[in-house]
């Protein structure tokens, strides 16, 4: 039976997501363009000025997960979770130095994904499948990932209001039905609407998790009456980092920063720019997202002094209760009209990205797995390849998902981020300094990439994997070593003038 409080929640959230679907599918009609040329559907026609930028970089980053998963590492390991912060604040910085860059030739050249720009540049069409073939693969567990915040605001949603428990047949039933209706509306506005769509939807989400993410600052604050009484009593595992753990806090911090704009969707984003100098400005206002996100991991031990909360959280099984620490204050804490909002926020900070990462798969398709099966493919026909990729790229990822144990899905998109990482001798020192030579910038990519994967299974003694640590420094950083060691064999080639 459902409750007052309960249908009010989901009356709001339910409300709410109807009003989403509906700004993604207005993105047709926003800036309009010729949507059957690929630039203009997979990049927005690159017309996005420093809002937009804003509110679709926000969107793209600070993601469903990434709202649940930080809090949930301070709740489980202390000062270590801390890390996503130190990321959170350096990420932007990072991509400052080389994405202007690569805008600007993309721009000039036409290129439309990172693979198109290593077809072009490194006139290479097995450098760019090996980048189609590593992006898609890694991006398939980034979506994994975010299906795993969806399940932690569904779980809440359904508990609140009928009091089905997340570990209950009822709830994967539901749920499953829930993400199909949520995939099957990102699929069908990403195809319509493209990159516009995301982008509106992107400016609904970040307006919802702004207002999430202050009111859980605000109502723990007040509960807990200040930082004092919250610090208080608490272990010092909350309070400071053992010297021990600098180098794995350190390397896994500068693993997250280094591959973050490396993501072929985080590409999209920013090559949807109007300029260089929009690109810029919208970084160095995205990073005032740090902000809200730092203060709220730091409301993941209020956990420990809400009773409330606390009830809400100890009654989900161990392994799953971390992503339920910001959702818990919510519920707990705040008017259930207010908490709708906010989780409908969170679960609409999942799909964005998720819609970014379809549009994205599409565009590699049409742009370049489909000139290399017909290279005189029209552009419409690439466009029209690209949108159907993105549909059936959405289902097909929800269908793969219900595969994927949920349980392991961050150590997937670890791994993912370990490949992903490989990409950087391609996009952040090629368009500075032009030695590479495609044969080893092919095997340097694939080398780095196995080496990163044989290391982490050897971590885990070739069982589930646990850790992407390999005596406490990030596995992707040895698989980048040997990649650039491999890369920059060219310069005993020098390419001909």
């Amino acid at each position: 039976m459902i409750t007052a409080a309960g249908y009010e929640l989901l009356i709001t959230f339910i409300v709410l997501f109807i009003v989403f679907a509906i700004v993604g599918f207005m993105g047709r009609s926003f800036r309009r363009g010729d949507i059957t040329q690929l630039h203009e559907w997979g990049l927005g026609g690159r017309k996005l000025g420093t809002a937009l930028q804003f509110f679709l970089q926000g969107a793209d980053w600070f993601t469903a997960y990434s709202i649940l998963a930080i809090p949930s590492a301070v709740f489980a390991l202390g000062a270590y979770g801390f890390f996503g912060v130190a990321y959170q604040a350096m990420v932007f910085a990072f991509a400052s130095l080389f994405m202007p860059r690569l805008w600007k030739i993309s721009k000039e050249k036409n290129y439309i994904t990172i693979a198109d720009y290593a077809r072009g540049e490194f006139n290479s069409i097995g450098l760019s499948l090996s980048i189609v073939i590593l992006g898609i693969f890694a991006t398939l567990f980034y979506i994994a990932l975010q299906v795993d915040g969806l399940y932690a605001i569904l779980g809440t949603t359904l508990l609140e209001s009928f009091h089905i428990l997340p570990t209950s047949q009822a709830f994967k039933e539901y749920s499953l039905v829930i993400l199909f209706i949520a995939f099957l509306v990102i699929a069908a506005f990403s195809f319509t609407s493209g990159v516009r769509g995301v982008s509106l939807g992107a400016v609904f989400k970040d307006i919802l998790v702004w207002t999430g993410l202050l009111t859980v600052i605000v109502a723990t604050l007040y509960y807990t009456h200040g930082f004092t009484n919250l610090f208080s009593g608490m272990p010092s595992k909350y309070l400071s980092l053992p010297s021990t753990e600098a180098l794995a806090f350190s390397s896994s911090m500068l693993g997250v920063v280094f591959s973050a704009y490396l993501w072929p969707h985080n590409i999209t984003g920013s090559w949807a720019a109007q300029s260089e100098d929009r690109i810029l400005k919208g970084y160095s206002l995205t990073i005032l997202y740090a902000i809200p996100l730092a203060l709220a991991d730091i409301m993941a031990i209020a956990v420990y002094k809400i009773p409330s909360v606390h009830s809400f959280i100890f009654q989900l099984p161990a392994s799953s209760r971390g992503l339920y620490v910001i959702p818990g204050l919510l519920v707990s804490l705040v008017p259930p009209w207010l908490a709708g909002l906010a989780l409908l926020g969170i679960f609409v900070g999942g799909l964005v990205p998720a819609a970014l990462m379809t549009v994205t798969v599409g565009n590699m398709t049409g742009r370049d797995l489909a000139r290399m099966v017909k290279p005189n493919i029209s552009p419409k026909g690439q466009t029209q390849v690209a949108r159907w990729a993105a549909v059936i790229f959405a289902l097909l990822s929800l269908a793969l998902l219900q595969v994927i144990p949920m349980t392991y899905a961050f150590q997937f998109y670890l791994v993912g981020a370990e490949i992903i990482l490989q990409f950087l001798p391609i996009a952040v020192i090629h368009p500075f300094f032009k030695f590479i030579r495609k044969e080893f910038a092919i095997a340097g990519i694939w080398i780095g990439s196995l080496v990163s994967i044989f290391v982490t299974l050897y971590a885990n003694h070739y069982k589930v994997i646990s850790t992407t640590l390999y005596h406490d420094l990030y596995i992707g950083f040895i698989g980048l070593l040997i990649n650039i060691l491999i890369v920059l064999i060219s310069l005993a080639f020098p390419k001909k003038s």
